[in-house]
């Protein structure tokens, strides 16, 4: 997850109970190899004034290895991506696909469709994405639907063109995410029709020295009725992407804020879609208009409709499907990708409280753990992706989903395709070398300001399998730094017999 932003943290000291479990006392180098790495990670300077949080539980010989702080409500990050994808897979199945429906009302005869024609979407975070493999590209899909109305004989529209997004509410971002997260690419949020990843490409001209004017000088792809307020500077060379984008959902205008990199021609900062649903009627029919398919009505949405318009019978002319779940669940958690979490949060509230939003989501989530006996005391949770600073989970809750989804062999195979895997994959690429965890230890990691996280699954030097979470809020030096020092906590847990 890129962040960008400030998270304030409450500084609180709290006397922490301290718990090492064994889990077969005959074997006492199993205890201190872990306690040793514990207790050294306990007495850094850079923790003076952190909260922090471990569980560890054998799933093998089914008893807990280590805890410390394990009921602390903590701020989670993007290892609250697992609680989602879990949960989904848990209660979707990993088979599951997403539906979006091409269809028109009114009648179809002669050539023309005296009627409207609806994109009516339910949630697939993939569509006309161009980062899985089961998707069609924007481009594609459209040729898709053109192909469709051809075959049914449609060159002429004589209604609108309508995105119908009405399957989640009309709040793409979740109430307690920040400001300057939401007009950047990880603050997309979540929209029943979803595209391209709500994710566009705005492309800078650095100028000739520090300081100087950054020109926009494209998006891509073209986003109709958005205008910039641009006062991105140009930076030192190699200073990378120091732009924020700030803006409100569905608003067209985008204030462009920060530095570029000088030398770098075409710099490529990446935004969020502010109406995804605008943008997909709009693209669509001019691409219809270029292929000499005439729409005599506007490009709209669901937002804008009468309740009669709603009401109206449609046919289907085209039924696009998502890839599998677990395929989608493996993006979500490899790539972290926010977008993906917020649209999977929805659907369970959609399907499983009759409600698209974050509230019905989050309200699934709680009653599901629940009712699988685990205690949701402290539990907070106001995303599906933990970009929000106010979200809380405690080390052991997290623990806990990870040992059920470890019991259920067709969910567990499902997650783990899409956990990063020590010096092999994802965040953990460059960690763990020459260590026991290569190439055996998969977590999803999670990082906003002064927050990092870990969330995962290792095994033992005798192949038992571990499940565990370590979160560290509040701390002191760099996030690099606090990385190397959870990593040995991490790393220990593997060199256990």
């Amino acid at each position: 997850m890129k962040s960008k932003g400030y998270i304030g943290l409450l500084s609180f000291t709290l006397l922490f109970l301290f718990t090492i479990i064994s889990c077969r006392a005959n074997q006492p180098n199993q205890v201190n190899t872990l306690q040793d790495a514990l207790q050294i990670f306990s007495e850094d300077s850079d923790l003076k004034n952190a909260s922090w949080g471990f569980s560890a539980y054998n799933i093998s010989d089914n008893v807990q290895l280590a805890s410390y702080n394990p009921n602390l409500a903590l701020i989670p990050a993007s290892t609250q991506k697992m609680v989602t994808t879990i949960t989904a897979l848990a209660i979707l199945g990993p088979f599951y696909q997403f539906e979006t429906l091409l269809q028109y009302d009114g009648k179809a005869e002669n050539g023309s469709l005296n009627g409207n024609l609806y994109i009516t979407g339910t949630g697939d975070p993939t569509l006309g994405s161009v980062f899985m493999h089961d998707s069609l590209s924007m481009e594609k899909l459209f040729e898709t639907w053109l192909n469709a109305l051809r075959q049914n004989g449609i060159n002429q529209i004589q209604g609108s063109l309508i995105s119908d997004a009405s399957w989640f509410d009309d709040h793409i971002i979740p109430p307690k995410w920040t400001w300057e997260d939401l007009g950047n690419y990880y603050g997309a949020g979540a929209h029943a029709l979803t595209i391209h990843e709500n994710l566009y490409s705005i492309f800078f001209q650095p100028g000739r020295k520090i300081g100087d004017p950054a020109r926009v000088i494209n998006t891509e792809p073209y986003l109709p009725g958005v205008s910039f307020i641009n006062d991105v500077t140009t930076g030192p060379v190699n200073s990378g992407d120091n732009v924020y984008i700030f803006g409100a959902p569905y608003g067209n205008e985008r204030w462009l804020t920060g530095t570029v990199p000088m030398g770098r021609p075409g710099f490529e900062v990446k935004g969020s879609i502010p109406d995804p649903g605008f943008f997909l009627a709009s693209s669509f029919s001019e691409f219809l208009k270029n292929k000499g398919v005439s729409v005599k009505g506007d490009a709209t949405t669901s937002r804008y409709l009468s309740p009669g318009n709603a009401e109206l019978s449609r046919i289907v002319l085209h039924k696009t499907l998502s890839p599998a779940l677990e395929d989608i669940v493996e993006r979500t958690n490899m790539k972290s990708v926010n977008t993906y979490a917020e649209n999977l949060l929805k659907t369970l509230g959609k399907l499983e409280q009759n409600e698209g939003s974050f509230d019905a989501g989050v309200k699934c989530i709680i009653e599901f753990w629940a009712n699988k006996d685990v205690d949701t005391q402290g539990m907070k949770l106001y995303d599906g992706s933990g970009l929000s600073p106010y979200n809380r989970l405690t080390p052991e809750q997290l623990t806990e989903m990870l040992v059920f989804a470890a019991q259920n062999e067709v969910i567990y195979n499902s997650l783990i395709k899409g956990l990063p895997v020590a010096n092999k994959s994802g965040s953990l690429e460059t960690m763990f070398a020459s260590t026991n965890s290569a190439g055996i230890l998969m977590a999803k990691s999670g990082f906003i300001s002064h927050v990092r996280s870990y969330a995962g699954y290792t095994q033992t030097r005798n192949g038992k399998l571990v499940a565990f979470t370590l979160i560290v809020n509040n701390y002191e030096g760099t996030p690099l730094q606090m990385r190397r020092k959870m990593e040995k906590v991490m790393d220990a847990i593997s060199q256990l017999p």
